[in-house]
């Protein structure tokens, strides 16, 4: 899985103010004043993942001031989760009217842009952000994540490798690096680059799965695999999985837990589950969780085993057991997210995608169940 960078959150400390020409300075203060308290509520309803209104605050400040840059940006911000890019993109470009070439601006409409497919034009801001400061090591990852999107894995290869020279501690340059190094069959580069990226931070689910993946094609033609090196080859919803094994880009990992050795019941569960056999695999993550009843990974799976069957009120019970456990586990929530929007409880669904868009901007799944809800509200 391709980890990206996150947007730059809104800042609520309101820096710029931006104020419109007016007749007098009392008029000047009170025009400032009204659009610093509609710009604050704002960036705090943006904290509590409200961000439909939260863009009604901006839209109010706008009225006030509008040409306020920060404004533009925090309202382009909360437009892009709640899924509306095209918006968040046309509020980047006022943004940018007020002042070209703005870092955080130029930034965010990238990854607005990549969201949306279109690559060329992301790789046009992220270029123009690289000619302004090339040692930015950020920008060269998500250049890098951008071309990998679009299949130009050589190109994508060398902006990894430009992020990692800039610095060398991001776990997550290393990790997409892996990904593309895989693509052409580099594998035994492919685990160096994961071994780095695990080095400086081992408690990524995801790195120890995509190395796991590599391990197991290595491996395919002996009798067994070492099951702790694959490590978490797990059945997750949250993301998509690609023909060739592995797991699509998104754009953030989720807070996980420690990995553990794994139960033999584990990756039996894990097989009947990829089957098809989801009453033999919810048996199976059943007398794994009588062993250990704090196994997130098997009250999850279990969960997707139950909704694969219909049994969407247990599937929530057990994502539910999940979360208790892990409560920052934005995979978990979307999947619960996903039951309850099955059930029919879609203001509830609504809230766990909020969550985890909040705490993952630019979650796909997230994004994704946001759309299907607010569809269903504007029936």
């Amino acid at each position: 899985m391709i980890f990206g960078k996150k947007k730059i959150k809104p800042d609520n400390k309101h820096k710029r103010t931006d104020a419109p020409a007016v007749t007098s300075k009392k008029d000047a203060g009170e025009k400032a004043e009204g659009a610093t308290i509609w710009i604050t509520k704002g960036n705090n309803l943006v904290e509590s993942s409200m961000y439909a209104e939260a863009i009604q605050c901006y839209d109010k400040a706008l009225e006030i001031n509008p040409g306020s840059l920060e404004v533009l940006n925090n309202r382009g911000l909360a437009l892009a989760r709640t899924g509306r890019l095209g918006d968040a993109i046309k509020s980047y470009d006022l943004a940018l009217v007020q002042k070209p070439g703005d870092t955080e601006v130029l930034y965010n409409k990238g990854i607005a842009l990549a969201q949306m497919g279109k690559a060329s034009e992301a790789l046009e801001c992220y270029d123009k952000l690289l000619a302004a400061n090339p040692a930015d090591a950020n920008t060269w990852c998500s250049k890098g994540d951008v071309l990998f999107e679009a299949e130009k894995y050589d190109q994508a290869l060398l902006a990894y490798d430009r992020s990692i020279k800039l610095n060398p501690k991001d776990e997550t340059a290393w990790n997409n690096r892996g990904m593309t190094l895989v693509k052409f069959n580099r594998y035994e580069e492919a685990i160096e680059s994961y071994d780095k990226a695990l080095e400086i931070n081992p408690r990524i689910e995801k790195i120890w799965s995509n190395k796991g993946i590599v391990i197991a094609k290595i491996n395919e033609k002996k009798d067994k695999i070492d099951l702790q090196k694959i490590a978490a080859t797990l059945p997750k919803e949250g993301t998509a999985t690609r023909k060739d094994g592995q797991e699509s880009p998104t754009n953030r990992p989720a807070a996980v837990q420690e990995v553990k050795s794994f139960d033999e019941n584990m990756v039996k569960a894990n097989s009947l589950y990829s089957a098809g056999k989801y009453d033999e695999a919810i048996e199976c993550y059943s007398k794994l969780l009588e062993k250990d009843i704090k196994n997130k990974t098997a009250w999850n799976n279990k969960g997707l085993a139950l909704g694969k069957l219909g049994r969407l009120f247990e599937a929530i019970g057990c994502y539910d057991k999940a979360i208790e456990i892990a409560p920052n586990d934005y995979v978990v929530i979307n999947n619960k997210g996903s039951a309850l929007f099955k059930k029919g409880l879609v203001s509830e669904a609504l809230e766990c995608f909020k969550i985890t868009l909040f705490r993952d901007p630019g979650n796909k799944t997230a994004n994704r169940g946001i759309e299907l809800c607010n569809k269903y509200f504007t029936k």
